[in-house]
């Protein structure tokens, strides 16, 4: 497991260098969107890096994610903080192609047309949908554990 964990961290990494080279050197790209590109690249990469050589979930059912297996990077994380960290890294990448959806939106809308938002509606969008995804994680978190003693006493009632 810990050569397949740094060997998918690095070629993640080295996927993602490939991916911006390729977007900073395409020219028809429109610098914003270049931007918001580069800033889901990044963000995904950093997904990769965290669950492969920090958090390191151990898929365990009923208890998904909640056990570490042997991380590479042993930061004192508790297994609960660090699923939490974990969800909010894979919501944040909804307000990203969120932002990319409404700007090549935006772009093919005509001038005169009602879609046509101004730049702080695409913000206050953007806002409206990353405030939400912030919170999946702890939300998550608490139900599952909350829901944990049910299936446990499901599973002892059962045998």
């Amino acid at each position: 497991f810990r050569f397949s964990k740094i060997f998918l961290t690095f070629s993640s990494i080295l996927i993602a260098l490939l991916c911006t080279v390729i977007v900073r050197t395409t020219p028809s790209i429109v610098k914003d969107y270049a931007k918001l590109i580069l800033l889901l690249i990044y963000v995904t990469t950093q997904f990769d890096i965290y669950t492969h050589l920090i958090f390191a979930p151990q898929y365990i059912m009923p208890e998904f994610c909640i056990y570490r297996m042997s991380p590479l990077i042993n930061l004192p994380l508790n297994p609960g903080w660090g699923f939490i960290i974990w969800v909010t890294l894979v919501a944040l990448n909804a307000p990203l192609y969120g932002a990319c959806f409404i700007h090549r939106h935006q772009i093919i809308v005509p001038a005169s047309s009602l879609l046509k938002l101004h730049s702080y509606v695409h913000c206050a969008l953007l806002i409206v949908i990353a405030t939400p995804c912030l919170t999946y994680g702890y939300s998550y978190y608490l139900i599952f554990s909350e829901n944990m003693h049910l299936v446990n006493s499901f599973y002892l009632y059962s045998l």
